[in-house]
């Protein structure tokens, strides 16, 4: 190696094994290869390009990348520093040397003032691989330097770029002034402020003032220096609250100890916790069976409700239970082969699943809810999750509800009836009789026949009657009254009726609250459950009636359809009889339902019970069991008012017939009823005026007002019902005599009402003795002075 090459070798950090790119700017080929010479005799690996035009310059350019450069600087028609230029033009920052025979102090230097990186003279060629290292040198160490300033420039722009474009809130604030030196975008727009506002503030300006204490010792005992200041609370500009989680990193920014803080806003975070909190304590506590499980069926949470629901232990008696653990084996069926698919193909299923008490193993109706539980970011589903519950006090109340409608239907059908069965025994009644007054002192025989019809009218009427008791449809006669009353009237009838092979005992309440009853039916309801009582004993046994005081609740009455809240009066009737299953307490209330056999009984006994109880607006519940006996508990309205009731219209029943010369306007659109009232009026000497509805009664009093002294009015017409013709006539004469007439109404309340205040109320079917006493009873009223009704 040349002394030259080792000289190289000190001074420059060019890997001399690599190729040296060189373009010889240079006319003349043999000072172009001299030049290349001394490189090569220096131990560089020259891999060199000549030109001598302005165009190959530019070509050789475009096309390549070099090392370094040298020209001479007198070229044909050009120069060497117009080389330069067109290198510069270029982009490119090749070190450049002129290699000439002269070149003057001042040109030498107005050319490196140019950009010429050095020059050698053509006489001093062996300075040239000097010259050539050191500009390699001074490229090399240039190029580091603008590496690391536009790395460093670079590594500048990217942290204020991540800075100022975070998406979480970021600041900069020194750490003995507590003085904000530098916010991001995200903080200003999150907290509402401009930059300069915030700015002019403090860190502890953006806490609550109750943090203020704690934030201040947090910075005087060095904890601001952790990675994690914890969760705060922060102020916002509008001065509502935000929670936030605080991250710091210790830092030094612009010769000044910092900290660097990023603020993420946790405050839905935390309302998401809470709220799932809020449920977790709602599922916990909620009454109703709540179960989780995973996709396989594997049973990972039931609430302490449903576990309790079903006689399970604590949490832990979960673990490895599946739904065939839960369902009774007769639905687990449904589980598979309907539920798990409609769950996995829909995404839920509702309906009734009977579950199993994993002690008793009674059965428990369940009113089922499944649903998928899905991931909130995929949306794919991870858990079934299932609400149930309890039904089986629903079914009870469905039940009472559903036997409580059949019995209304019933009664309308029934009362119905009754209505047709009355108009129709009532004309046959009142012609039976008149038939059987004028038979009697001339034609024996024909007396009889008419004597005969008229007892069977009158059991056809005890029929209907018992219907129309059982429809709550009868035209009650109240009372204040104390059931121990009644039931001591009762006992001295029940001797003959129940039989000495029966014990009677009572237990009657002595502070017994009274009643607002019609004595006659409350009797009828005693009498009827005792000798129901005595035909469940054929063998003999026990009758025990009993009375108390009962009070029912809200809550108590929500539990069970058959109660209503209030305070009562009970009367209790049992036997130790044969008693009664489940399928006959059903029906016992039904009309014309008996066990007694064809023949036994008309099975209206305890529907007229039944209707009574419920028309007086109390209720009846029954208790029994086969061979066990059975107990009726009957419970009436206590009254609040107990001063006997004024103006009771008169007993007739006993009154002698008697006629008068009054007119009276009959209203009645039964024909037979109608002419057989016009044939036993008219025979006593009344002048009868008739009226086929409400509305022509209304025109006929009109009419004739005042010559008529009474009108007898049936409740139910067209056009216009008895009480609506009755209040238009009231209004075109006041005080004029009524008898309303009746043997179904749907305002049977209106004519106990008018029971009450003296006007007279006849229950069809009636006999022509019947109609006679309380036509003339209701003129006698009306003529007293004293007694006219209110």
């Amino acid at each position: 190696m040349s002394q030259t090459a080792a000289h190289i070798d000190r001074v420059t950090a060019w890997n001399m094994s690599a190729p040296l790119r060189v373009l010889v700017v240079e006319h003349m080929m043999a000072d172009a290869e001299l030049n290349l010479y001394e490189l090569q005799q220096a131990g560089f690996q020259c891999r060199p390009h000549i030109v001598g035009t302005r165009e190959e310059l530019l070509d050789h350019l475009r096309r390549f990348h070099y090392d370094i450069v040298l020209a001479d600087y007198r070229l044909p028609g050009w120069t060497g520093m117009e080389a330069l230029m067109e290198i510069r033009r270029s982009g490119s920052e090749t070190p450049f040397i002129l290699v000439t025979g002269t070149l003057g102090e001042e040109m030498a230097v107005e050319c490196i003032r140019q950009g010429v990186t050095d020059y050698v003279l053509k006489d001093h060629l062996a300075r040239l691989p000097v010259v050539v290292s050191r500009a390699l040198e001074e490229k090399t160490a240039r190029d580091a330097r603008t590496f690391m300033v536009e790395a460093l420039r670079q590594s500048e722009s990217n942290s204020l770029f991540l800075f100022a474009h975070n998406p979480l809130p970021m600041w900069v604030y020194e750490r003995d002034s507590l003085q904000f030196l530098q916010v991001n975008d995200a903080a200003l727009q999150h907290y509402g402020y401009e930059r300069i506002e915030f700015l002019q503030m403090n860190v502890s300006e953006l806490h609550p003032v109750e943090e203020i204490p704690k934030l201040l010792k947090m910075f005087q005992d060095g904890t601001s220096r952790e990675k994690t200041a914890g969760e705060w609370h922060h102020r916002l500009k509008d001065g509502s609250l935000i929670d936030v989680e605080v991250f710091l990193h210790s830092m030094e920014y612009s010769g000044r100890a910092s900290a660097l803080i990023v603020a993420q806003d946790i405050t839905e975070r935390k309302r998401a916790e809470e709220e799932r909190q809020k449920f977790f304590t709602l599922v916990e506590n909620s009454r109703d069976f709540i179960a989780v499980a995973d996709l396989k069926d594997n049973i990972e949470y039931v609430n302490p409700a449903g576990r309790a629901l079903l006689g399970m232990g604590g949490a832990d008696s979960v673990q490895g239970t599946h739904s065939n653990d839960y369902v009774v084996a007769e639905d687990l069926a449904l589980v598979k082969d309907t539920i798990f698919p409609a769950i996995y193909s829909s995404g839920h299923w509702k309906g009734e699943l009977r579950f199993r008490h994993h002690l008793t193993g009674q059965t428990i109706p369940m009113d089922c809810v499944a649903f998928q539980v899905k991931d909130p970011q995929t949306g794919e589903a991870r858990y079934v999750a299932t609400v149930s519950r309890d039904i089986t006090e629903r079914r009870s109340l469905e039940q009472q509800l559903r036997h409580a409608q059949k019995f209304e239907a019933i009664g309308q059908l029934a009362g119905g009836i009754a209505h047709d069965f009355n108009n129709v025994i009532g004309a046959i009644l009142g012609w039976a009789e008149l038939g059987e007054e004028q038979a009697r002192s001339s034609d024996a025989p024909h007396a009889a026949y008419f004597k005969k019809i008229h007892s069977q009218c009158d059991r056809v009427t005890a029929l209907v009657h018992q219907l129309l008791a059982f429809a709550r449809r009868q035209v009650l006669e109240p009372r204040i009254l104390n059931l121990n009353q009644s039931i001591r009237d009762v006992l001295s009838l029940l001797g003959g009726v129940i039989g000495k092979d029966i014990e009677l005992r009572t237990i009657l309440a002595e502070d017994l609250a009274v009643v607002r009853v019609d004595p006659t039916q409350i009797e009828q309801v005693l009498m009827n459950l005792c000798i129901n009582s005595r035909d469940a004993m054929p063998k003999g046994g026990r009758l025990t009636i009993e009375t108390h005081n009962a009070d029912f609740s809200e809550a108590e009455c929500r539990h069970n359809a058959a109660l209503q809240p209030g305070r009562y009066a009970a009367l209790s009737v049992s036997d130790t009889g044969v008693g009664m299953d489940a399928v006959v307490r059903e029906r016992i209330f039904e009309p014309f339902f008996t066990t007694r056999g064809t023949g036994k009984g008309t099975g209206l006994g305890l529907a007229t019970v039944y209707g009574i109880v419920k028309q007086h607006g109390g209720f009846i519940l029954v208790e029994s069991e086969p061979n066990r006996g059975t107990s009726f508990h009957v419970f009436l309205p206590v009254s609040e008012n107990v001063t006997p009731a004024v103006n009771q219209p008169r007993v007739v029943q006993d009154l002698p017939v008697r006629g008068g010369t009054e007119t009276i306007l009959i209203a009645e659109d039964h024909e037979g009823v109608r002419e057989m009232a016009r044939a036993t009026l008219e025979s006593l000497g009344y002048r009868i005026l008739i009226a086929l509805d409400g509305g022509e009664a209304v025109e006929m009093f009109s009419a004739h007002r005042d010559s008529v002294a009474l009108v007898l009015l049936d409740v139910i017409m067209p056009r216009r019902s008895g009480p609506e013709a009755y209040a238009a006539i009231q209004a075109m004469k006041p005080g004029v005599p009524v008898v309303f007439a009746t043997g179904y109404s749907n305002e049977t309340a209106a004519l106990n009402e008018m029971a009450q205040r003296g006007i007279a109320v006849l229950r069809k079917p009636y006999s022509p003795g019947a109609l006679c006493r309380r036509i003339r009873a209701a003129l006698d009223l009306a003529a007293s002075p004293s007694s006219k009704p209110a």
